[in-house]
């Protein structure tokens, strides 16, 4: 369960960093964090937004305002009786659209309407920490990706989803984490591929997703030499190191698995160094897509929820004995075949 010692603390408890809102429009005075997906959760030390009800109007313009795939560290707490609550526990929020996500430190995963959320007596959003600020992350793909730098790659696949594409919570929480510890992350939108139709688009998408592997830098990526701009004899005492391997990982959820797949032939596998492959709740490429090879990936493992009713453990299981690769079945507390209000499987989508 959530510490609750950590949320009741009197700086985070404290109403004074409420200014009046009849004076002074919100944004002026809540500055938010925007923050990646391992320091979501608050700390002691949080001041903590309280509005006011004249305030709502303005939380919830503020919400809606905010790119999709945003999160926020928040705290939260379940109305008892009348005028009785819980006591504050803490999370995070991942604003998507008209809906927020919300992850608790309990483990409880909620999803609402921003409209149907009490900003003002059950969720508080955390103030910003100058330490975990950083750019939020959206779904926008500029026309000249960001420079690639490190000898980490992931490129993350998302899962058929008309109107989520990339900024899918699952999706952007393995984005977050990524980035956290050192991965540059490229999250391919396969939704303009959805026109073809299933057979062409799932094509499409792999086509898509080829074209990513492409565009990157070579494998072998060279090391900076010396600063010096006199060239330099060979030496045997030369500190120069090999040319350092640079490092491919394919992750894919959902049909964004069996595209990952895909691509994974022997000749794309050692061109392009992909050492590894990771299925989150995947769809199989041997039963949808005639995949008939192994794909060759030094490091693979398919991982897939016990209850998940939309691809079936079970199918999992039986490719990753085709393949020989670690097979990893995810138990919950949830009930197989509990879904969210827009009717998505919650095993499915983790």
């Amino acid at each position: 369960g959530p510490s609750l010692a950590r949320m009741t603390s009197p700086s985070s408890s404290s109403s004074s960093s409420s200014p009046p809102s009849s004076r002074i429009p919100l944004l002026q005075y809540y500055e938010p964090p925007i923050i990646d997906a391992l320091l979501w959760y608050p700390r002691p030390d949080d001041r903590f937004f309280e509005p006011t009800l004249n305030d709502y109007p303005h939380v919830r313009e503020f919400v809606h305002s905010l790119p999709d795939g945003t999160c926020l560290p928040v705290r939260g707490r379940d109305l008892e009786s009348v005028n009785r609550y819980t006591p504050w526990f803490g999370g995070v929020a991942l604003k998507n659209m008209g809906r927020i996500f919300f992850l608790w430190q309990d483990g409880k995963v909620e999803s609402f309407l921003i409209d149907g959320v009490s900003f003002t007596h059950l969720v508080h959003f955390a103030h910003a920490r100058d330490t975990t600020i950083l750019p939020a992350i959206t779904n926008t793909i500029p026309t000249i990706p960001p420079a690639i730098t490190g000898d980490k790659i992931v490129i993350l696949s998302h899962g058929w989803s008309e109107t989520d594409g990339p900024n899918y919570p699952l999706i952007r929480t393995v984005q977050s984490a990524a980035q956290r510890v050192g991965w540059h992350v490229i999250t391919p939108d396969y939704r303009p591929t959805y026109k073809y139709g299933n057979r062409r688009g799932r094509s499409e998408r792999v086509v898509r997703l080829m074209e990513e592997i492409m565009c990157l830098p070579s494998p072998n990526i060279i090391p900076s030499l010396s600063s010096s701009s006199t060239p330099q004899p060979p030496s045997s005492s030369s500190s120069q190191q090999p040319p350092k391997r640079r490092r491919l990982v394919l992750i894919g959820h959902s049909q964004g698995g069996a595209v990952s797949s895909l691509v994974c032939t022997d000749r794309v596998v050692a061109a392009a160094g992909i050492d590894g492959l990771l299925l989150l709740g995947s769809e199989s490429p041997f039963s949808l897509d005639g995949m008939g090879w192994v794909p060759h990936v030094p490091h693979v493992k398919i991982v897939h929820a016990a209850g998940d009713r939309v691809i079936h453990a079970g199918e999992m299981r039986n490719l990753a004995e085709k393949w020989d690769a670690p097979f990893v079945e995810l138990q919950s507390a949830v009930p197989s075949g509990e879904t969210w209000e827009n009717d998505d499987d919650i095993h499915h989508d983790f």
